[in-house]
């Protein structure tokens, strides 16, 4: 285990980062032949650039659509961006973060205690609660495939034993940022001897794998290279035509 929960966290990464990267360069090489932007739309690319970040941050468009909906969605993406923040800061840079808050290491680590359950709960509520509509509302249960469910139940099983550590104990964590600190370092160090954080690391690999060839692909940015959002709204004043136009055009001539 010394070695084959380090190996196969690289692994996942590089699984993660191929496939994220192969996504987004077929989104990049997409072609939009149309002007299909969602309106009311901004027609500068300042106001795009807002009409993103407040699909980005806030859902907007989510907001809208159903706003009971949007409350559950949004504070899970939140509370995922917290533990996200909270484990680079309290594995990868805890010096970092004690510098940036002003804090000495005890009252460091009393904030990410706190912080930390706090934005575990609130995980946990919110993924039940996704998977409740799943099987509760007629229309989600009717568009719902065993892709979905696994998505959840995976997240859940990462959370569950995530907050099993942060709330039982058992956990050294010296000895898990000292693992973490190596395995960036490319210095192997042995695991926290702790059964839990070995299974919290095999699903977080099990997750990175998943995530480049499933739904959960959307965080790498997925409406910044939608067209009925990164679109100005300026048919009348400019012409559209995709760079395959003005090729097709060529060839004609020749």
């Amino acid at each position: 285990m010394n070695l084959a929960l380090p190996v196969l966290l690289y692994a996942a990464v590089a699984v993660f980062l191929l496939g994220m990267g192969w996504r987004i360069s077929w989104w990049l090489r997409a072609p939009a032949p149309l002007k299909i932007v969602l309106t009311p739309a901004p027609k500068t690319f300042s106001g795009v650039a807002v009409r993103l970040a407040g699909e980005i941050f806030t859902f907007r468009s989510l907001f809208k659509g159903d706003r009971y909906f949007w409350i559950p969605a949004w504070l899970f993406h939140l509370s995922l961006a917290l533990l996200l923040i909270g484990h680079l800061g309290g594995l990868v840079m805890p010096k970092v973060a004690e510098a940036t808050l002003g804090l000495d290491e005890s009252q460091f680590e009393h904030l990410a205690q706190v912080a930390g359950s706090v934005a575990g709960i609130l995980a946990i509520s919110t993924v039940l609660w996704l998977l409740i509509r799943r099987q509760v509302g007629e229309r989600p249960r009717s568009i719902s495939h065993f892709s979905d469910f696994f998505a959840l139940i995976l997240l859940l099983l990462i959370l569950g034993t995530g907050s099993h550590m942060r709330f039982m104990g058992g956990l050294d964590i010296m000895q898990a940022r000292q693992f973490v600190a190596g395995w960036l370092m490319f210095h192997l160090v042995p695991p926290p001897s702790n059964p839990v954080f070995a299974a919290h690391v095999i699903l977080v690999s099990v997750l990175l794998i998943y995530i480049p060839f499933s739904k959960l692909v959307h965080i790498g940015g997925a409406a910044l290279f939608s067209p009925t959002l990164n679109q100005r709204n300026n048919p009348r004043e400019r012409r559209y035509a995709g760079p395959w136009g003005a090729a097709a055009s060529i060839s004609k001539s020749k």
